[in-house]
């Protein structure tokens, strides 16, 4: 166990190392999150409207 956590630490640092990173990047990471985050609110949105119809037919 020890070896796999030591041979992902080495890749994890040498992937540090050899890719800073630019920021065409970082805004595809950021653009994949806002739609995770537009499709998740979505489906809260939708969630929330069924559930005060069914308060609201209640009443």
């Amino acid at each position: 166990m020890l070896k796999l956590i030591t041979k992902a630490q080495a890749r994890l640092n040498s992937l540090r190392v050899d890719e800073d990173g630019n920021a065409a990047e970082y805004g595809l990471i950021i653009a994949i999150v806002a739609l995770g985050i537009i499709a998740g609110l979505g489906l809260l949105a939708g969630a929330l409207n069924g559930m005060f119809g069914n308060v609201a037919g209640a009443l």
